[in-house]
């Protein structure tokens, strides 16, 4: 060993260097990072989508509102409150250099979660009676075809539940608008990070197909159990959901390390 070193002396950075270009192409990428980010995405996606899909239903049952009003309030509302989305995917990279990424993807977790919370319905009073009114399409009323205003009492959970007060809509919506971009755009830039220099196109269209699938199938099931159950269930079930994903956020927080920080963490090792 010493005899090596006498006749081809090496100094410390050529062995860094040296050192660190064998680590980078032997270096395994943490795959359970990426599946944590995946799953992660997957909620993020369906807690935004799902409150999108409900906002016609649930403005209508719990404000008797024609589904025609509630669709024009729930469009022009989700335009209005959009200005959060732009807010966010502009300030998300320096909050995720200020106070890491790890941590404000918890946190826009949580901030879905308490979104949800304010979604349950807690009154004052009861939602509105059903009632019936002619269909007007271009200033053209039709007496024969009417539309219900409120909520479908076929669904019995209408008889016992507890209104939505506009107010908490309005906040949970602007929440939750604030905290889908902000995990996303996270969760995204964290698995370039996690796969490092090693071929990053296959995975990133496996999350994008992912985000896709969360967008077609969680409408559907929460639709249903909307109509079966009501927005209490639909309020808890994705609460709890959204505060799982905080916990699962935190628990393998040493998974979603990025490629880069253990080279340095190895090369530390090393020369210590």
């Amino acid at each position: 060993s010493s005899g090596i070193n006498a006749e081809w002396p090496l100094r410390p950075g050529m062995i860094n260097s040296v050192i660190q270009s064998s680590e980078i192409t032997t270096l395994r990428v943490r795959w359970s990072g990426v599946v944590v980010c995946s799953v992660l995405f997957y909620i993020a996606m369906m807690s935004f989508t799902i409150t999108e899909t409900l906002g016609t239903p649930l403005l209508q049952a719990e404000l008797g509102l024609s589904q025609t009003k509630a669709i024009k309030y729930s469009s022009i509302f989700l335009t209005c409150t959009s200005v959060f989305s732009f807010i966010t995917f502009s300030i998300v990279t320096p909050l995720g250099r200020r106070f890491g990424e790890r941590k404000m993807m918890g946190i826009a977790f949580a901030l879905s979660g308490i979104a949800y919370i304010l979604l349950y319905p807690m009154g004052p009073g009861h939602i509105p009676r059903v009632q019936w009114t002619p269909l007007a399409v271009n200033n053209t009323v039709f007496q024969d075809d009417k539309e219900v205003v409120g909520c479908n009492w076929s669904n019995k959970w209408c008889y016992t539940q507890l209104r939505v007060s506009i107010y908490q809509y309005i906040c949970a919506t602007s929440i939750l608008l604030f905290a889908y971009p902000l995990s996303t755009v996270i969760i995204i830039s964290r698995v370039t990070k996690i796969l490092g220099p090693h071929p990053q196109g296959t995975v990133l269209g496996i999350l994008t197909g992912i985000g896709c699938l969360s967008r077609a199938v969680g409408p559907a099931i929460f639709s249903s159990l909307f109509e079966l159950l009501g927005p209490v269930i639909v309020s808890i079930v994705m609460c709890i959901t959204c505060f799982v994903a905080t916990a699962t956020s935190y628990v393998f927080r040493s998974r979603l390390d990025t490629f880069e920080n253990r080279i340095q963490r190895l090369n530390a090792e090393i020369f210590t």
